[in-house]
């Protein structure tokens, strides 16, 4: 949509071209700048999300922690080492995809998909290990899973900026280089029919007076 001086026809019909061209440009930066105020507030929405994701995760990790230390404590170290040799392992997946949000923009979703074990399944032997020591397993599943969502947050997050940043180039492209060139070109026709004018009005004057002089030396 760039503009230059150099080659334009300074005609009317080009300048309700260009007039017609900025009006466009006028209404595709208003959109744009709707884009992103919507943009911004769903950018708003997702950060008010991660503290509060943040502390849950926290909180299950550190009451993992805590379960944790009381087993070793029951049973000694060297039983923690050796239950977890023979414990069950974790089932468990990562699933990855993406879901539409504002403007269409298709954001990352990651999903915790278990095993068929059932959760609440214990990974140890009752007899040989506290239930401390399982139920910290759990916390820690649990801590997994805001982890999980915590990524989606930072990475929808990452989407919206890359968005945020492509929306206000194109705003300073439209508003800082397109419209003063559309300015500067509809000032440059503008000045040169006024011109025209002027001229046109000028030469009109002047046959007219050429023509009273004509009738008057002829009476």
């Amino acid at each position: 949509m760039s503009v230059e001086l150099v080659g334009i026809h300074p005609t009317r019909l080009e300048l309700l071209r260009l007039r017609r061209r900025r009006a466009l440009a006028d209404g595709i930066i208003d959109i744009l700048k709707k884009d992103l105020e919507a943009l911004i507030v769903t950018l708003f929405e997702f950060l008010k999300q991660i503290p509060s994701i943040r502390d849950q995760m926290y909180q299950a990790q550190n009451e993992a922690y805590d379960l944790f230390i009381e087993a070793k404590m029951i049973t000694g170290s060297k039983k923690i080492e050796e239950l977890s040799l023979v414990a069950q392992p974790t089932d468990f997946d990562i699933t990855t995809g993406t879901k539409k949000g504002v403007l269409g923009i298709s954001f990352p979703s990651f999903g915790f998909t278990e095993g068929t074990a059932r959760i609440s399944e214990p990974r140890f032997s009752i007899l040989d290990s506290p239930a401390s020591l399982d139920e910290s397993a759990l916390r820690m599943r649990g801590a997994l899973k805001y982890i999980i969502r915590l990524a989606e947050a930072e990475a929808s997050i990452r989407e919206i900026l890359e968005v945020i940043s492509i929306k206000k180039r194109q705003i300073n492209r439209l508003e800082y280089r397109i419209l003063p060139e559309l300015d500067a070109a509809i000032r440059y026709i503008e000045l040169i029919l006024e011109e025209t004018e002027r001229q046109d009005a000028i030469r009109v004057r002047v046959l007219q007076r050429k023509r009273k002089e004509r009738a008057t030396k002829l009476s």
